[in-house]
């Protein structure tokens, strides 16, 4: 995927300074140089300077992939929440590092790595071992022989990724995954990660543009580069508010919980604001992180939506949101999973790990 951006610039509507955020373009759907403000503290990240340079891996393109047709399962406006699936503890030791083996009947998709393959990603660019390793790594399972795929992005701006276009579409799913920032790794470094994406893949990393109901939603787990490091959903929807010029000017991902203010310029709605905190993030540890998104119910205006995305650290519930309107069709459903590593600039060398990744109807937990 060919991630670009530029100069980033004032929000008139806004009485806040403004510092970072999205900045990833789409494939051949996004005007070629986008970035976006956010205010200090946000997720996004670091201002960005301009220019077009290109990196990363691959995403987008023509081909639209799992886009929304099809729709078997649909788990309807069902927001999940800490009622399902149990709760999980996570950590190192917690799960089996050849879990996939022996898959669960709800589970749409399932990569321990234990193969030494790639062959089950989309990717268009082939995962080269550059930025996509699978490497011998003790991993969750504290396994002496267990394998995990490292994600690591060249100097300056860009981004190494998997892509996996599921095998239908869905109303909710949930992914798990293990995750482990290297020793060395900079939070303070402008960046983004992945997660649930809904519409054709032609929308996969685009940015700039609030999503008209009937093309596309993300839910990404992304964190503060700002102290306390911590995750948070960034998320691209309909009714997307938080950093957004007026409804038909540029618009950049609502993030969940909004920690950046307490009412007056961005966390409007009080409802989005942190109830509980993350955990603050440390180098070299791995995390059990779980994600739900729900497109809820299909409706032509925000009144009454039930769209819900939510999401836990290590067994711990962060939401849920359950009044977001996601989509105005029923024919818009999540279709991919994205795990990424996006730069804005400069970083460290060292990038991040993924393991015992599970795309799933019901809650996985960690086990």
């Amino acid at each position: 995927m060919m991630l670009l951006m530029r100069s980033a610039g004032t929000r008139p509507a806004r009485a806040l300074p403004l510092c970072a955020a999205l900045v990833l373009a789409g494939c051949g759907t996004s005007s070629s140089d986008e970035t976006s403000p956010i205010a200090t503290g946000g997720s996004g990240g670091a201002a960005a300077d301009g220019g077009g340079n290109t990196g990363g891996s691959n995403t987008g393109g023509s081909n639209t992939g799992g886009s929304n047709t099809g729709g078997s399962n649909t788990g309807g406006s069902n927001t999940g929440g800490s009622n399902t699936g149990g709760d999980g503890t996570g950590g190192a030791g917690s799960v089996a590092a050849d879990e996939c083996a022996s898959p669960e009947s709800q589970w749409v998709f399932c990569e321990d790595f234990e193969s030494g393959t790639k062959d089950q990603w989309d990717d268009y660019d082939g995962n080269p071992d550059d930025t996509n390793l699978i490497m011998s790594e003790p991993g969750p399972s504290s396994s002496a022989d267990n394998l995990v795929m490292r994600l690591r992005v060249a100097p300056g701006r860009g981004g190494a990724d998997l892509v996996k276009v599921l095998p239908a579409t869905y109303d909710r799913l949930y992914a798990r995954w293990y995750v482990k920032y290297e020793a060395g790794f900079d939070f303070t470094a402008a960046n983004h990660g992945g997660g649930l994406h809904a519409g054709a893949r032609d929308w996969l990393g685009h940015s700039d543009t609030r999503p008209d109901g009937s093309d596309w939603f993300t839910a990404w787990i992304d964190y503060r580069t700002s102290d306390p490091h911590i995750f948070n959903i960034y998320s691209y929807y309909r009714g997307m508010y938080q950093d957004c010029v007026d409804p038909s000017g540029s618009c950049w991902g609502d993030n969940l919980p909004c920690t950046v203010d307490e009412g007056p310029t961005f966390c409007e709605k009080p409802q989005h604001r942190e109830t509980v905190m993350p955990p603050t993030l440390a180098q070299d540890k791995w995390y059990c992180v779980e994600l739900m998104a729900d497109g809820g119910t299909a409706a032509p205006s925000e009144a009454g939506a039930d769209g819900a995305f939510d999401f836990w650290v290590d067994g711990q519930e962060i939401g849920p949101w359950t009044d977001l309107w996601l989509r105005t069709t029923p024919d818009l459903k999540l279709s991919i999973l994205w795990l990424s590593l996006f730069h804005h600039g400069e970083h460290s060398v060292e990038g991040v790990m993924y393991d015992n990744i599970v795309v799933s109807t019901d809650r996985v937990s960690c086990q």
